[in-house]
């Protein structure tokens, strides 16, 4: 129990002081391209069908968890940039970066790696399409800027071309984490208490079997942690030694790197309940999607 307790403790105090500190310190790198690139110039680059391939290219090279895309998010819907490029952004970034990447690729060799990385472009470029055809958008509520009276506050700031210096930044930065703290906090301490008390150890007792529901139970208890894509290779290649199939490693590495249950507590903060729950079907479906299509590829060899 002690052991339990401390692990969730730990877990506790080093994920809250980390993301406290990227929260401020990415909100500082959106508000200073605010600055440098008016709202403008971010909404051409990310319209249009090539919007969706650039938003993606963007998230491949920003090697963010899930939690710490929240400021990026917010940032690029400020700035008035289209719904679905921006949804797409929001998967793509925690799954697909260059970090990931290449541990895939030494870890499970160049075959899983592309499919994994076509799999998830696919999916999330169309699920950015879907969202934004479907109107979502509608779903989304900002968080007001500190110091704003009226609605257009929000656009001004998003086209500010006047560069602040780095004190303003980071009291701007500070002001707008500040109104995700409460949901930060009670995320993290979600986040604590499954990791302590909730060992991921036993997915590999079903490994001999391999029922059909195991790649959705995997799916589904990765959208539960808060690890990091790049955390969750060696947990996977421990799996694989104990004879869990790939297709179920891989659902477990894109359920927990996608999405997690304090970033899901931290979105509650701009999308309302239609959204949320929609994001959550989408990276659970990418996740049991590419599980089993990983599975039958290498069974069909």
């Amino acid at each position: 129990m002690n052991t339990q307790f401390d692990a969730a403790w730990q877990f506790f105090i080093s994920t809250f002081s980390e993301l406290v500190v990227l929260f401020v310190l990415i909100s500082m790198l959106v508000i200073w391209l605010q600055a440098k690139f008016p709202a403008d110039t971010i909404r051409k680059l990310l319209s249009g069908g090539a919007g969706y391939f650039t938003a993606a290219g963007l998230g491949a090279m920003t090697p963010f968890c899930s939690c710490s895309t929240l400021p990026m998010l917010v940032g690029l819907l400020r700035a008035k940039a289209d719904f679905g490029p921006v949804m797409t952004f929001l998967l793509v970034s925690p799954l697909l970066n260059p970090l990931l990447v290449v541990l895939l690729w030494v870890t499970f060799g160049a075959e899983l790696t592309i499919i994994y990385s076509l799999a998830i472009l696919l999916l999330a470029v169309s699920a950015g399409k879907l969202l934004q055809h479907a109107g979502f958008l509608r779903y989304v509520s900002l968080p007001a800027v500190s110091g704003c009276q009226n609605s257009g506050c929000s656009d001004a700031v998003a086209q500010t071309t006047a560069m602040p210096g780095l004190w303003l930044l980071f009291k701007q930065a500070l002001q707008q984490s500040v109104s995700f703290l409460p949901h930060l906090l009670f995320g993290v301490l979600a986040g604590a208490l499954i990791h302590g008390y909730m060992p991921s150890e036993w997915l590999a007792a079903t490994a001999g079997q391999q029922p059909w529901w195991l790649i959705p139970t995997a799916a589904a208890v990765g959208v539960l942690l808060y690890v990091r894509a790049s955390s969750m290779i060696p947990l996977a290649m421990s799996l694989v030694a104990k004879g869990v199939s790939l297709g179920t490693v891989m659902a477990l590495t894109i359920g927990g790197a996608g999405a997690s249950l304090p970033e899901l507590i931290i979105l509650k903060r701009i999308f309302q309940w239609p959204l949320l729950l929609v994001f959550i079907f989408l990276v659970f479906g990418t996740a049991c999607v590419t599980g089993f299509s990983i599975d039958f590829w290498f069974a069909a060899k």
